[in-house]
């Protein structure tokens, strides 16, 4: 069980054992910057040494917290615009499909929370620069049904291969998922390796300087008798051979005997492999149970580029110097005016009575000393430097350029007389600073929606699983909810023998279509937005004109039964039949067409309902 012995029986382990203190190694710089960024979040926002020389010095360390609210603005704004998946078709067979599709990702997402586990690894990203989501299908053997999770993961607790640059993990050869579980937990899922297990635990716990890492152990944590398990997802290359035959592009697999192939050609494949272990331990080493050629994990940068020696950074990075000093000065200032109230006296020699009471109660308000010789004198007064507010003012002036958060955007009063435009344009141009962000958050649901669905030959994870009849509830184009069935099978005839011909309705696994995220944000507060938007652009029309889109300003509206408000719109708006016409002198009513015929409804009824909305 010694390491030296896993180097000469087990090259792979060794391998793979190497890979991860490679990993462990490059992420530890941004692993010690990202937990004070969290501390700094949180308000732990002092070291240790100048608490130490503060409280020898009898002074305070006061903390004003200014980062969090920066961040929490933040993560607001994303919860409150948060971008809707739609799916573009290729084909125009496929337009259904699509529409399926679409209604199928939102009923899984809202299935697992996404719209939480999206928010949480956003504020990964914003305060530490890192967050991840890890897509898997889960089976749960007491329903008998499994489904497909997006889930938050702790930024520390995934490495990816050192020498990858790329955001999406495309040249990334590896991503190691580290989770410290139980030695219980272990041995529940891997019975078979029970004895290896406990040995291992054994070993670490006579040595609890074993790893003597930096940060945190490697492989055991003594103290909270947890383990390091090790699942290395990697890349294994291989060569698969095709043959020529007839014009058509076929693998060994499909070759039929009598086929004479015109030419044979290698091609190399990269096929995604799960190794796991534990410290010196191998437990398994299997193909990835997914389908999509990818790795199950999709980080979430808030500032990176990929460059060489560069390490990812969120907002509190850039705020942690102007935290101190603000934390400093305030400290300062609160120790001058405590120091204010008790000044000091001057006090000739022989009056140990007088001096006693001035020590005891010197500064108390109100307070009555007697004394019989020359009368104390009180030190000058200390007044508090006026540079102390400009100091004040310049640290919020500081906080707002560096976060790229203006006053407009925090709700702050600005001055007298800015007009209801001004702060819009300041809003927006906090928006557009901050708009880095959200673009890779875009980002990162791109490809979260490609380890679902998959490409041509690489199925996702609901074209792998859902293969099964199955029901969802979705969302129709009318606003509405619907139920549609996917995977239905349908006969559609039969063959000469008598066999029913069968077709899937809803087929998952099949169509060409492109993922894209919406534009606009599909929130409440954007449709509102919309909805006096388009009243706007309605005022300018003439009236008869405006009735042409009453029904887009009920669909755009969040009105409740607004199908139903639509529906009498148009009843209201469409001309009855006039009722059969008597002879005069028998209860007949005016010709045709002359005023007060009956049943024509009159167009000024609706227009005037429009008017009202406008």
């Amino acid at each position: 069980m010694q390491s030296i012995e896993v180097e000469e029986l087990n090259p792979k382990l060794s391998r793979f054992r190497t890979m991860f203190k490679a990993a462990v190694e490059k992420q530890k710089p941004w692993r010690r910057n990202a937990k004070t960024d969290y501390k700094f979040y949180f308000g732990d926002q002092w070291d240790e040494s100048d608490r130490q020389a503060l409280r020898k010095q009898k002074r305070p360390a006061i903390t004003i917290n200014r980062v969090r609210p920066f961040i929490n603005l933040i993560s607001g704004y994303q919860r409150i615009n948060r971008y809707e998946p739609d799916f573009k078709p290729r084909t125009a067979k496929d337009l259904d499909l699509c529409k399926v599709r679409k209604g199928v990702t939102k009923y899984i997402m809202d299935s697992c929370k996404f719209n939480k586990q999206e928010s949480r690894y956003f504020m990964d990203g914003t305060i530490g620069g890192l967050g991840w989501a890890e897509v898997s299908y889960e089976f749960d053997y007491h329903a008998m049904d499994g489904k497909v999770c997006i889930k938050r993961r702790s930024p520390f607790d995934i490495y990816i291969d050192p020498e990858s640059r790329e955001p999406d993990l495309s040249d990334a050869e590896y991503v190691i998922d580290a989770k410290w579980v139980s030695k219980n937990d272990l041995i529940r899922t891997y019975p078979e390796f029970k004895e290896d297990i406990e040995t291992f635990t054994q070993l670490r716990d006579q040595d609890e300087d074993l790893d003597n890492e930096e940060l945190e152990p490697v492989w055991y944590d003594a103290k909270k008798k947890k383990c390091r398990l090790i699942t290395v997802w990697y890349k294994d290359y291989k060569q698969k051979t095709y043959y020529a035959v007839g014009g058509q592009i076929v693998t060994k697999e499909n070759l039929i005997p009598g086929m004479i192939p015109t030419q044979t050609f290698r091609v190399p494949q990269t096929e995604i492999r799960c190794y796991v272990m534990l410290g010196d331990v191998e437990l398994e080493d299997i193909p990835s149970p997914y389908k999509h050629g990818r790795f199950p994990f999709v980080p979430y940068y808030a500032y990176y580029i990929g460059e060489e020696g560069e390490e990812p950074a969120g907002i509190v990075r850039d705020l942690q110097d102007v935290q101190r000093e603000h934390n400093k000065r305030r400290s300062q200032f609160l120790h001058l005016i405590n120091t204010m109230a008790n000044r000091g006296w001057f006090l000739r020699k022989g009056q140990p009575q007088a001096k006693k009471q001035l020590e005891t109660a010197g500064s108390t308000p109100g307070v009555v000393i007697e004394y019989e010789q020359d009368p104390p004198k009180q030190f000058d007064t200390t007044q508090v430097p006026a540079a102390f507010a400009q100091f004040d003012n310049q640290a919020s002036e500081d906080f707002r350029e560096i976060s790229g958060i203006n006053e407009a955007m925090l709700g702050q009063e600005m001055a007298a007389g800015i007009s209801g435009k001004a702060i819009e344009l300041r809003q927006r141009q906090a928006v557009t600073q901050v708009a880095g962000l959200f673009d890779n958050l875009r980002e990162t649901k791109e490809m979260i929606l490609h380890l679902l669905w998959g490409s041509q030959g690489a199925p996702g994870l609901i074209p792998q699983y859902y293969t099964e009849e199955k029901t969802f509830r979705i969302l129709g184009d009318n606003g509405q909810e619907e139920f549609v069935t996917v995977n239905q099978q349908q006969v559609v005839g039969y063959d000469w023998l008598g066999n029913a011909i069968h077709q899937t309705l809803n087929d998952l696994s099949v169509g060409e279509f492109d993922v894209v995220i919406s534009e606009a944000p599909a929130t409440p507060t954007q449709r509102i937005a919309q909805y006096y938007g388009l009243l706007e652009l309605l005022k300018l029309m003439p009236p008869n004109v405006q009735m042409l889109f009453a029904d887009m300003v009920i669909e755009a509206s969040d009105f409740d039964n607004k199908e139903e408000l639509k529906q009498r719109l148009q009843a209201a708006l469409q001309p009855q039949a006039p009722p059969q016409q008597l002879p005069p002198g028998q209860g007949g009513g005016p010709p045709p067409g002359q005023p007060g015929q009956p049943g024509i409804v009159p167009q000024g009824v609706a227009a005037q309902a429009m008017q009202a909305a406008l």
